[in-house]
């Protein structure tokens, strides 16, 4: 049942990110076309096939180090380490992700890169706040994003819609020069001209933000996939939710809350997300789940103090008889 419940958000996220890239490219060539006919649209053509194409690799190292991250060896954290390649094999990513640890007390987590180098940031925050099982449901959804090839979308939109905002600056100027002979009734200005000049770059925000939004459920959709159960995530994200955040630790650290209407959000909202999740749970256990860690790596694991630790040691203590 739930494999079925799944291969059909499956289609319905690919329908929905297929148009909306679709949309996108065709808004840009229609712009183009209208300003300066095929001296424009071929060029744009060419420049949107290029973008989703030529995707530039930008070193996950370097992208880490601006969020003052510390990567962690195997040696260090080996049972985070073992969940990664573990998930990393069932998703086919054949080139494990590095994995790095940020200082931030938020709980955040995100990859950069793309199936080749790529790589994974936790936060001490994440780590401190989700057990082992929530955690692994996170970061399948984070490396779903690499299976799905998602920064190669999300960097064909970026390109795309400042293309369109670059036409629609040029095509204000073109009105502006012609204002004067607009007046004097010796040009006329062309409504429709105007109309999308002034509309298309915010339909193309719009539709950026709906492939974001789309390229998340699906994401959300991979980590039930992976991890055999949507419940992992459904728990991590009701975890992460319900964290307060006070009016000084937004004012420190940048922290926004995303409110205002959906159509305005990167991301969907919290309860919508776990909404659709729900829909694909199942009563029995999950199919799959992370490699459990070995004695000798429980030992090993040096993040002290986190919950991932904790969690271990009590998994632990429980094989000996010490549960509490």
């Amino acid at each position: 049942m739930i494999n079925r419940v799944i291969e059909r958000q499956n289609n319905i996220s690919l329908v929905k990110s297929s148009a909306a890239a679709w949309a996108l490219t065709a808004l840009l060539l229609f712009l183009a076309h209208i300003l300066g006919g095929a001296l424009l649209s071929i060029p744009a053509a060419v420049g949107g096939l290029l973008s989703y194409h030529l995707t530039p690799r930008i070193s996950p190292l370097l992208v880490l180090r601006l969020y003052k991250g510390l990567q962690v060896s195997d040696h260090q954290m080996p049972g985070l380490h073992r969940m990664v390649r573990d998930i990393s094999s069932r998703a086919g990513i054949t080139n494990v992700p590095g994995l790095w640890l940020l200082p931030s007390s938020r709980p955040v987590a995100f990859v950069t890169g793309d199936r080749d180098s790529s790589a994974l940031a936790l936060s001490k925050g994440i780590l401190n706040t989700l057990e082992v099982d929530e955690l692994a449901g996170v970061v399948a959804h984070e490396l779903s994003h690499i299976a799905h090839n998602d920064n190669r979308i999300m960097w064909f939109s970026e390109v795309t819609v400042k293309m369109v905002k670059l036409l629609s600056i040029v095509g204000q100027v073109m009105v502006l020069i012609n204002l004067p002979a607009i007046f004097a009734g010796q040009r006329d200005i062309s409504l429709v001209l105007l109309a999308v000049v002034v509309v298309s770059p915010v339909l193309a925000m719009l539709l950026q933000l709906a492939l974001l939004r789309t390229r998340e459920f699906a994401a959300d959709t991979g980590s039930a996939e992976l991890m055999g159960s949507p419940k992992p995530l459904i728990r991590a994200l009701g975890k992460i939710e319900g964290i307060p955040t006070s009016l000084f630790k937004r004012w420190v650290t940048g922290h926004r809350e995303q409110k205002g209407h959906t159509l305005l959000r990167t991301h969907p909202p919290v309860n919508e997300r776990i909404s659709r999740l729900k829909k694909l749970e199942d009563d029995g256990k999950p199919q799959r789940t992370y490699t459990p860690v070995t004695e000798q790596e429980l030992v090993e694991m040096l993040l002290s103090g986190s919950r991932t630790r904790r969690y271990a040691v009590e998994k632990r203590d429980r094989g000996r008889g010490g549960a509490r």
